[in-house]
């Protein structure tokens, strides 16, 4: 049975619901939060100002044929951070840095649709994160073929 707000406020059964409601936003946003999920590292551009603003283009590489099929995109250099999006075998991509321990580079690439052209880090540009219009996160380096750069 549906039950209305009224005029003086929640019918009974209509404040459990939205309490309900409140609780299960809180416990999931909790849930990252305890499950350890690290904050997103952003893909910093730019870095040299007479250079493009991401230095090397490439593809991916030699991916497990027995495996998942994909390349991970993560938010940061690291197999604990979200998982962003997934780029098949030959995908190809800007690399715009790597971490500290050469393990993973940040990437730009083109959502579906897109071409590499509008991602706008094939030029000169001022440095800073990487906000779009394209797509961008964190790859393991392991899969990884510099094309040119």
């Amino acid at each position: 049975r549906v039950r209305f707000a009224s005029a003086r406020g929640f019918s009974r059964g209509a404040v459990p619901i939205a309490l309900v409601a409140v609780s299960v936003v809180c416990v999931g946003i909790a849930f990252d939060a305890i499950a350890g999920k690290p904050a997103e590292v952003p893909v910093r551009v730019g870095i040299h100002e007479a250079l493009d603003a991401c230095g090397a283009f490439a593809q991916v590489k030699g991916l497990n044929p027995r495996g998942d099929g994909f390349l991970a995109v993560r938010s940061g250099p690291g197999a604990g951070y979200a998982m962003r999006d997934r780029l098949p075998e030959g995908a190809t991509f800007y690399v715009c840095g790597e971490s500290a321990d050469g393990r993973w580079m940040s990437v730009v690439y083109p959502r579906k649709g897109q071409t590499q052209e509008q991602c706008n880090v094939s030029s000169p540009k001022p440095g800073g994160a990487y906000r779009g219009p394209c797509a961008y996160g964190w790859v393991n380096a392991r899969w990884v073929d510099i094309l040119a750069g």
